[in-house]
């Protein structure tokens, strides 16, 4: 009986490893379907926009070479599909693309393809991948995965003095920055805006001012509150003030022609000494010069009397107050030096 158990127990043993090794083959000829699929699946080309760095990042794992170059040749695009987007039809993607349903598979056109989508600016995020078609053989399936910028939902402009919100929207009209509430977050928009802010700052005497664009994004919604962080930094005084080519009027003359811009002063006998400097205002400058400069050589028949664009020197007034040497003490500051080039023509 032993015996007959011991025989029993071989033999269903042997039958086991029988089974096993027959199975085998099976599973291995499975196995390669699977990872073709997941290979296949994987992302060809991807970009996303880094909202810490301001950069895209981009990755390419694409094919080269002859030899891939004749196996795409033998499929074909049997369908383009995009995933994610929601404002954007797919109708109007597709038309943005190059492929074409019925194409013969090619991923140098398909890189063409990722880049144009990138290019329009509508995502943030974009991955192509390709799919075997479970319809044919030769058969593939291009998907777009997309997500769309967020829209701005509100902008901010923190720690703000010297000009207001209206002066700051008139001229980001004025220079057609294109930034506005419910406008999409468009990276290069938002630096044309920082680069017109700092420069409107500094018409009005804060040309070492900072400007950092941050976001927030706003909970359960693709939207955020773009936000303006600026340090205005120190105003900058109206230094020295100098002409070139005049010689029908001194500079003292000319400068007292300058309303906004000449220093404020306490007269002294036929002189005035300059007690305190003011803060540098581009327009009101330019103000000065037309009504001013330009006025008073008008008034005295110079009329084709030309004033260029004033040349502008930044400089430190460490050790000076009030527009004179300090005795005692010091004083950190900025000035700027204004030199104003003239051609008086003919009287």
């Amino acid at each position: 009986m032993p015996c007959g158990f011991f025989a029993a127990r071989v033999t269903l043993t042997i039958a086991l490893v029988f089974l096993f090794a027959v199975a085998s083959p099976a599973a291995t000829r499975e196995n390669p379907r699977a990872d073709a699929s997941s290979s296949a699946s994987s992302y060809l080309f991807s970009a996303s926009f880094d909202y810490a760095t301001g950069k895209d990042v981009i990755e390419d794992r694409s094919a080269a070479g002859p030899q891939a170059a004749a196996q795409q040749q033998q499929s074909v695009i049997e369908r383009i599909d995009f995933i994610g987007n929601r404002r954007v039809r797919s109708d109007t993607l597709k038309a943005r693309i190059f492929s074409r349903e019925g194409d013969v598979y090619n991923e140098e056109t398909l890189r063409r393809d990722f880049q144009a989508l990138w290019n329009t600016q509508f995502f943030e995020d974009v991955k192509l991948r390709v799919e075997d078609s479970p319809n044919r053989a030769d058969g593939k399936i291009i998907i777009f995965e997309v997500k769309e910028r967020p829209q701005i939902r509100r902008i901010r402009y923190d720690g703000i003095h010297s000009v207001s919100e209206s002066d700051i929207l008139d001229r980001f009209k004025e220079r057609k920055v294109g930034l506005s509430v419910e406008s999409q977050f468009d990276p290069t928009k938002i630096k044309k805006a920082e680069v017109v802010l700092k420069e409107l700052l500094g018409e009005h005497g804060r040309q070492f001012a900072k400007v950092t664009p941050q976001y927030e994004r706003i909970a359960s919604s693709n939207a955020v509150i773009l936000v303006f962080k600026i340090e205005e930094g120190p105003k900058v005084k109206v230094g020295k003030i100098k002409f070139t080519g005049n010689h029908a009027f001194s500079d003292r003359k000319l400068i007292r022609a300058m309303r906004h811009d000449r220093p404020y002063s306490i007269p002294l006998y036929f002189w005035y000494i300059p007690v305190l400097t003011k803060t540098y205002d581009r327009q009101k400058l330019s103000e000065d010069l037309e009504v001013g400069v330009r006025g008073l050589y008008r008034d005295n028949g110079y009329f084709k009397v030309s004033v260029g664009e004033p040349i502008l020197e930044n400089i430190d007034t460490e050790g000076y107050r009030l527009g004179v040497p300090l005795v005692a003490g010091h004083s950190h500051g900025k000035a700027v030096n204004i030199t104003i080039p003239i051609e008086e023509g003919e009287r």
